[in-house]
């Protein structure tokens, strides 16, 4: 479930459209494609490419006002833009530049630049990316901490409350299932405030050598029933040259154990959740992988709010505590999904700490 870069390529030239998506293909990005500038906006919105390719002399709308316009609107406003054009006058480029063009390319193109440069223009958005991840994380945690100070005392009353007067209500009486509701909510919420207070206070221990492998199927294994409950078939694939890692193997056992519950959650009886182990250099990368009902590629960027879900019910601090304990340890988490095809999380660890976090 592979979820490459989508690259838009932008230009009234057919020739040079087949020359750029070749090129693209082969280095292993999706792409889309767009032949003048009022397709260009409307393929953007359908396709939500990672990166333009824009050709500056074109029909209807030219690559400077069509540029102007995606780097307003709030939604595209970071979206990475390489103009090209045969113009090789620096008013042209200074243009490009001034409407919001995070580069400039000047035909004829040399092939190996010009993929250097979509790769670090890429590079650069992911890195962004992260840090706004981070900083919302921080900001929402603090939040909700807040708000789940206020709410504890006027939480523990009102359920206090609901249960006495449901006691003292007679058998068949309507109003207890009122009181019935009332409890449940607040039961509710207070799973949610134990949540917060977790979250709050998980530290990351001293560091132990951790099997990543051991480590999954003993999560695997107290998930066991779940599993089998929902009818999902569980397939490993762990490379037997995986080493060990130094981590906290306490929390890793709380991410991982997070990420296999909203799996099972996703998907309905008879599906798969695939497990992936191996090493890449310093790395050690976990992919879980689930044949669910999958996330709108819109809410991806919110998977990691306190809260948030895609479910009607079970909201809860999962996946913002996968982000911090991976994060904590000086890796990286990563998600990609196809809307009713299923989810992929991928977790990257190091291999070793510098320093205690």
């Amino acid at each position: 479930m592979s979820n490459p870069p989508k690259i838009l390529v932008v230009d009234d030239n057919p020739d040079n459209v087949e020359l750029l998506t070749k090129r693209l293909r082969a280095a292993g990005y999706r792409t889309a494609e767009a032949y003048d500038g009022e397709q260009a906006l409307v393929t953007v919105a359908e396709e939500e490419p990672e990166l333009v390719i824009l050709d500056v002399m074109m029909p209807k709308l030219d690559g400077f006002e069509v540029c102007r316009r995606l780097k307003m609107a709030e939604r595209t406003r970071y979206l990475p833009i390489i103009m090209l054009t045969a113009k090789r006058e620096v008013p042209d480029k200074i243009k490009g530049l001034d409407t919001g063009a995070d580069d400039y390319v000047t035909k004829p193109f040399n092939p190996q630049e010009l993929m250097a440069r979509v790769k670090s223009l890429l590079a650069l958005r992911s890195s962004h990316e992260k840090r706004v991840t981070a900083e919302k994380l921080g900001a929402l945690g603090q939040m909700a901490e807040g708000v789940a100070h206020e709410v504890r005392n006027p939480m523990v009353t009102i359920g206090g409350f609901a249960r006495r007067i449901r006691e003292k209500l007679p058998p068949g009486d309507p109003l207890r299932d009122y009181a019935d509701h009332i409890i449940k909510e607040v039961e509710r919420l207070e799973t949610m405030v134990e949540e917060i207070v977790r979250f709050k206070t998980l530290l990351i221990s001293p560091y132990e050598t951790v099997d990543l492998r051991a480590l999954s199927d003993e999560v695997l294994a107290g998930r066991a029933r779940a599993l089998e409950d929902a009818g999902v078939e569980v397939v490993r694939h762990y490379d037997p040259q995986v080493p060990v890692i130094e981590a906290d193997g306490g929390n890793l056992r709380v991410a991982l154990d997070n990420v296999v519950q909203n799996a099972v959650e996703a998907m309905e009886p008879g599906g798969r959740l695939t497990v992936e182990i191996t090493a890449e250099g310093e790395w050690v990368r976990l992919e879980f992988a689930d044949t669910g009902r999958g996330i709108p590629k819109s809410a991806i960027p919110s998977v990691f709010d306190p809260f948030y879900t895609s479910k009607m019910a079970g909201a809860g601090m999962g996946l913002t505590m996968v982000h911090r304990i991976v994060t904590r340890h000086g890796g990286e988490v990563d998600i990609a999904s196809d809307e009713g095809q299923g989810t992929r999380v991928t977790l990257r660890l190091p291999l070793a700490q510098k320093k205690s976090i």
